[in-house]
């Protein structure tokens, strides 16, 4: 299985042929990922990995287009990043933005999750609820897991779980009062 890890840092997953702005020790090609396209092949990764890169970058559009490119057909996306609600989402100040948990429905064409039975209230609870169609500028992908992590506390209170269970309730009324982590996202490449 050839994986890539883009925005690798010091810390490549092992075996990986890894991509990042610096030149830190292991990195295999130095470039930057705002800059597309990116000089590697189009179908060539089984996986690819980016840990804490998305938020970072001036065109996240652009960057799961070449995520798309780079990885060949039913590949495996895995990415990670600071959940809005963290506030380490905003202490950096090289992160361009915080994402939540529909933040990629645009790339997946996914359908709003409803929080179970309370969706009979539809609009009444959550005001903004957007459809994302799929558009032909966007490389489309498909959701294979979705979660939020969060401090020892919340897991072990059982927050944790709530929170993921009830996602769009958290998001929309406990976010701030009880902030994840990090959004940890699997997606499935989709290429005919």
């Amino acid at each position: 299985m050839k994986t890539l890890d883009v925005g690798c840092g010091g810390n490549k997953t092992p075996g990986a042929f890894g991509v990042d702005l610096y030149p830190f020790p292991g990195v295999d090609l130095t470039h930057d990922l705002d800059r597309t396209p990116w000089p590697l092949a189009d179908n060539q990764f089984d996986r690819i990995v980016a840990s804490h890169v998305i938020e970072h970058l001036q065109d996240p559009v652009a960057f799961m287009n070449e995520i798309h490119r780079v990885a060949k057909p039913g590949a495996v996306v895995e990415l990670v990043t600071p959940h809005f609600s963290n506030r380490c989402a905003y202490a950096d100040p090289t992160h361009r933005r915080a994402l939540s948990a529909r933040a990629f429905d645009f790339f997946t064409g996914t359908p709003p999750r409803r929080p179970g039975r309370l969706a009979v209230l539809g609009n009444y609870l959550f005001e903004h609820r957007y459809e994302y169609p799929r558009l032909p500028s966007v490389a489309p992908f498909s959701p294979v897991r979705l979660h939020l992590s969060f401090s020892r506390i919340f897991r072990l209170t059982g927050i944790a779980w709530l929170a993921n269970r009830f996602l769009d309730f958290y998001e929309f009324y406990g976010a701030w009062l009880l902030p994840a982590r990090d959004l940890h996202l699997t997606l499935r490449v989709e290429k005919s």
